[in-house]
């Protein structure tokens, strides 16, 4: 046998701080009380900012803040108002011009209406009827005069179906549904006038109908001009804006009334909540499957207690420490819980295995601390910095939930680093428990697979090595057919009521999503110009002929159609004259005619120069990867028709939604490779060989590709929340390595021989690295079982994945070490010769 080598500089400096993490042990041995009550005191003093914590979860939330799209959508919102809408349709069992329906769609038109922090309700009721009565133009309601007779129904109901202003944006086709706008208010309630939240405490909701009249005066105040430093309304208040809505909702929901909410608040509402509720509700369960399968395995309380209370301790401060730092929380969030409890569960089993093992040998409390500190803390420690400088890799990314990965992440891997290896010593050292070791068993199941495993890497290792190349080449091939998608209200399943009151209005009403235009003239009264409005109607003509992919313009608003209102009304009605003039002047001349009518509608699509026009189109909720091409087609377009006449800006939800689809791949693909890049160095640095360290790097790419083969297996799409699997994966596989490396060098650096240090690392790591992966992918397989399609997805993959991580590292690892050490011993001799 050959003798053990040389120790290098690097394997005594590695030595020097295995002897400190030893030191370490005693101290925590001999000090526990003193860890336990500093740690307990930053708890508390750090869980005071929790009340504080900042939430973001809109969709414009996405985009950094100095994003041009976020700015120009900030921008609109201060000219025009709101964009963001929450849809209300409302579905009879037969036609719903009668008495009876419109009375009831009146009476819930008031009530949303009188709701604060509502800035404005559309609907059949307030549907702007413009008519000319001897040679006066009269602009109202279309149901300030209330139908008497059933000739005046049947008069409405003609007037209805032959007006393109109602025609598929506010009853569909065959009069069975109608279709309301909500326009919650612009600003946060804290910078209007007085609140109303008192007025809301002291609403009826058993008799909401008879509260509408005292709630009038109430929105009126809400409505109050903003003050100077005005901010936005918030996502939390819209939230809560549906939470009023859809009580109210539930009260006269009936077959021949029934309502469904949509829109992309509700949708983010929906998203949000679900999501939270099935991450907290599995998180959960997920302990608890944690907790039944530790004590299956360890037989013993400590070793279920104390690594759950180490994770979840984790998790906690981590989320103390984001509200200390005031670290607004975006969607990112939610796969932080599920990564932390995974490494700090995995942490302590490192930990109590080596202590274990210890025991076994005949070492007391502090010797054995003093040896599972000596031999894993350094393999903790690295596998800590290692992870979270791999996350801090999203920090560059420009899409901002996959930027918050690499600030909330790797806060909440130094977290666990910090309580696994300060306060799980201390704990160990005042628990009271028999310290009876884990006694190996040959013939176990575990290890009868950890040495069959050994005997496969060792003896075969050109065929173990071959084989996951072969593996990895055809996952590639696989890969390479995913197509990326990003598609939020596929994540419903099927039968909730935001996906199936969504595809309802997307049938009949083009969709509940909406986009905007500003058409810029660049000069007051430029809106007054024949030339330019024939080019924008023209250009709407296009726009709503154009569709690509399955995407394509609703019915959309703007002061075109307007002109054209008072066009007809003022020539008599006549449907002919339904266009736009072609004399300036008249253009003018009509339009103050509006204005002096009464009616506001034009405060919402003209600023105050009339030198801007805004263009709202409703459009289908559709795979956001589809919506770049659709808009470079439909920019080119109008730009085509329109030309230098007037500066276009294209903004909204939609907008917002394919900017950020465009960041989502490049950013997440340029994350990882500088994850590589940070990775790869300290890999190197842990095993103090350049070539080793970049060899050590193909377990950890391993599971992330063959995963990515998975998901194309299954028809599992590449989105933004599937992406983020890849995170955890990440993290994991390179703790899983990690620990392998350290072990096996240890081992061979005592031994000299590859094969004996592999068989002594898969019988002591390897044992500690199978219970990890065995409870973790349980622990995340368990998400199948949610509500949420992409929740079900995460739970596949992730536990997937740690299981084809553990693979890579007890066979494709130590292959890869038996021919490096062969490579190495033929070097030698052919050097010698």
């Amino acid at each position: 046998m050959p003798s053990a080598p040389r120790p290098s500089r690097f394997q005594r400096a590695r030595d020097g701080i295995e002897a400190g993490f030893s030191r370490w042990g005693e101290i925590c041995h001999d000090h526990p009380w003193w860890i336990v009550i500093c740690i307990s005191a930053a708890i508390a003093y750090f869980s005071t900012f929790l009340p504080n914590i900042q939430a973001d979860m809109s969709t414009e939330g996405y985009l950094r803040e100095n994003d041009p799209a976020r700015l120009v959508y900030d921008q609109f919102q201060r000219e025009f108002g709101r964009d963001e809408r929450i849809v209300v349709l409302v579905q009879s069992d037969g036609d719903i011009i009668n008495e009876d329906f419109l009375s009831r769609l009146k009476t819930w038109h008031e009530t949303l209406e009188a709701l604060p922090q509502v800035d404005k309700v559309d609907s059949l009721i307030n549907a702007r009827m413009t008519i000319g009565r001897d040679d006066e133009l009269i602009v109202q309601d279309l149901l300030q005069d209330w139908p008497q007779t059933a000739k005046e129904f049947e008069t409405l109901r003609e007037r209805i179906k032959s007006n393109p202003l109602y025609r598929n944006h506010f009853v569909n086709s065959d009069l069975t549904e109608t279709m309301m706008i909500v326009t919650p208010d612009t600003y946060t309630a804290s910078h209007s006038a007085p609140s109303s939240n008192a007025e809301l405490d002291e609403f009826d909701f058993d008799s909401a109908f008879d509260d509408v009249e005292n709630l009038d005066a109430t929105h009126a105040q809400t409505n109050a001009a903003p003050a100077a430093d005005a901010q936005f309304i918030t996502e939390q208040e819209i939230y809560a804006l549906i939470d009023r809505i859809r009580p109210l909702a539930r009260q006269i929901d009936s077959p021949d009334f029934h309502i469904g909410i949509a829109g992309s608040p509700f949708m983010m509402h929906q998203l949000t909540f679900i999501l939270g509720r099935d991450m907290f509700v599995f998180s959960g369960i997920g302990i608890i499957i944690i907790s039944i399968l530790l004590f299956a395995i360890f037989r013993r309380w400590v070793m279920v207690i104390l690594p759950v209370l180490v994770a979840a301790l984790s998790v906690y401060f981590t989320f103390a420490l984001i509200a200390f730092f005031n670290i607004t929380v975006t969607g990112a969030v939610q796969i932080l819980p599920s990564l932390v409890l995974a490494v700090g569960v995995g942490n302590s089993v490192h930990i109590f295995t080596a202590y274990f093992q210890a025991v076994d040998e005949g070492k007391d409390k502090r010797q054995a601390l003093s040896y599972a500190l000596g031999h894993s803390g350094l393999a903790v420690l690295m596998t800590g910095l290692t992870t979270a400088g791999g996350l801090i890799s999203f920090i560059s990314a420009n899409m901002k939930p996959v930027a918050d990965i690499g600030i909330v992440c790797p806060i909440g891997i130094l977290c666990t680093l910090l309580f696994s290896l300060l306060l799980l010593p201390a704990l160990i050292s005042i628990a009271r428990f028999k310290d009876k070791g884990l006694r190996d068993d040959k013939n176990g199941l575990l290890q009868r697979f950890l040495s069959r495993c050994a005997d496969l890497s060792t003896g075969y290792p050109k065929r173990v090595v071959f084989g996951w190349m072969g593996l990895l080449a055809l996952c590639l091939f696989l890969v390479a057919q995913i197509r990326p998608s990003h598609d939020p209200m596929r994540w419903f399943p099927e039968g909730t009521e935001v996906r199936d009151t969504a595809e309802a209005i997307d049938d009949a009403f083009g969709g509940a999503t909406f986009m905007e235009i500003v058409v810029d003239s660049g000069k007051p009264n430029g809106l007054h110009d024949p030339q330019l409005l024939h080019s924008v109607d023209d250009a709407l003509e296009f726009a709503d002929n154009l569709e690509v992919e399955g995407v394509r313009f609703g019915k959309s608003t703007s002061l075109i159609e307007i002109i054209k209102e008072l066009h007809q009304a003022l020539n008599g009605n006549d449907p002919t004259f339904y266009a736009v003039p072609d004399d300036r002047a008249l253009i003018a001349q009509e339009l103050l005619l509006f204005e002096n009518s009464g009616s506001d509608d034009l405060d919402d699509i003209v600023d105050t120069q009339f030198s801007k026009m805004r263009i709202t189109a409703k459009m289908p909720f559709a795979n956001g990867m589809l919506y770049p091409n659709y808009l470079d087609k439909l920019t080119a377009g109008i730009h085509d028709i329109i030309g230098d006449k007037a500066t276009l800006t294209y903004t909204g939800i939609v907008k917002i939604l394919a900017s950020s689809v465009k960041l989502l791949i490049t950013d997440t693909i340029r994350a990882y490779m500088i994850a590589f890049l940070i990775i790869a160095p300290l890999m190197m640095l842990l095993v103090g060989s350049v070539r080793t360290g970049l060899i050590c790097m193909i377990p950890n790419l391993a599971p992330i590709i063959v995963t990515l083969a998975f998901m194309g297996f299954m028809g599992i799409p590449l989105d933004a929340f599937t992406l983020l699997v890849g995170s955890i994966a990440l993290g994991l596989a390179v703790d899983d390595t990690i620990h392998f490396m350290h072990n096996y060098q240890r081992y061979y650096a005592k031994f000299g021989d590859s094969a004996k240090a592999v068989r002594e690392t898969l019988r002591t790591t390897g044992k500690a690295l199978m219970i990890t992966s065995v409870v973790l992918s349980a622990a995340f397989f368990i998400n199948m079982l949610g509500t949420m399609v992409n929740v079900k997805a995460f739970g596949l993959l992730t536990g997937f994945c740690i299981i084809v991580a553990f693979l890579a590292d007890v066979l494709l690892a130590p292959a890869l070490m038996m021919l490096l050490a062969q490579w190495k011993d033929q070097k030698f001799k052919d050097a010698i010769s």
